[in-house]
């Protein structure tokens, strides 16, 4: 690769967010890292007082078990521990409890709808 063409690439390389770049034609191969560039820019949340609690798998959220009553409603109040739902994921239920004792701000999550890991379910302001 001619030392121009090398600088135009390395040049378009520094005005993105690549970090390393590679190219292989034949038995010819060229690979270009640029030092001293975190991964990623760290996204910039606003700061918050809430709490989230978020689900610990891949499955179907439940408010309770059957025959149980519902614990979790917005502006209630909950202890650490308390249990706000249940992740049905095909085996015994995954209880989902407060982290922390709060009151309920928020519920993201709709009885029965399948929920992802990590996927936030409630807002709690401890």
């Amino acid at each position: 690769m001619e030392t121009q063409r090398l600088q135009e690439v390395l040049t378009w390389m520094r005005a993105t967010d690549l970090q390393e770049v590679g190219w292989r034609e034949g038995d010819d191969a060229l690979e270009l890292k640029l030092e001293g560039r975190s991964a990623a820019p760290a996204a910039a949340f606003p700061a918050s007082a809430l709490l989230p609690v978020a689900s610990t798998g891949v499955g179907l959220f439940r408010f309770n078990a059957p025959g149980k009553p519902r614990a979790a409603h917005e502006g209630a109040a909950v202890a650490e521990g308390t249990l706000l739902g249940l992740l049905e994921t095909g085996g015994e239920p995954v209880e989902i409890k407060a982290p922390a004792a709060g009151r309920l701000v928020k519920v993201l999550v709709d009885d029965g709808k399948a929920v992802e890991y990590g996927q936030p379910l409630f807002l709690i302001a401890p």
